[in-house]
């Protein structure tokens, strides 16, 4: 009996290991995922893949940097709001400044997909905007998942029910 079991332990560890290679093999061969205005539009090209990720990524350095000021001017607010006496002057003042990066941020975004229009074909900036109304550039439309990820049809319905 113990070397039955002895025998398909054998047998279930070099099962694993003969597979393994392949999975891992296979995965890699496959194309990576589309991100962002790939996944609408796939008649890019190149260049133009190429044009809008430096966009992208200059963009998304300033828009960070932007979320960190953001958190650190949270964190203040919270700061001067949880003491003894709050100042509301200083309160006041705090809660502008974040506005005003929240502004600067918007702006910026804004001008961002202006730049990536800027890019694409006419045909290809009708589906970018057709799609950009729908809210799938970012926005997490209040359903409670994480900005960046798009609803489901049914999360959609549900969002406008509400």
């Amino acid at each position: 009996m113990k070397t039955i079991k002895n025998l398909s332990l054998l047998v279930l560890l070099s099962v694993f290991v003969l597979v393994s290679p392949k999975a891992k093999a296979q995965k890699s061969e496959a194309k990576p995922a589309a991100n962002g205005i790939e996944r609408i539009i796939t008649d890019l090209s190149d260049k133009q893949k190429d044009d809008i990720n430096t966009l992208r990524t200059a963009h998304i350095k300033e828009a960070q940097q932007l979320k960190n000021q953001m958190d650190i001017k949270r964190a203040e607010l919270k700061a001067l709001q949880q003491v003894d006496n709050p100042d509301m002057d200083a309160i006041n003042k705090k809660i502008e400044e974040r506005a005003a990066l929240r502004t600067d941020l918007e702006k910026k975004t804004a001008s961002f997909k202006q730049d990536v229009r800027k890019v694409l074909t006419e045909e290809q900036r009708v589906e970018y905007d057709k799609n950009s109304k729908k809210g799938h550039h970012g926005k997490a439309h209040n359903c409670g998942h994480k900005q960046g990820h798009s609803c489901s049809k049914q999360q959609q319905k549900k969002c406008a029910g509400k």
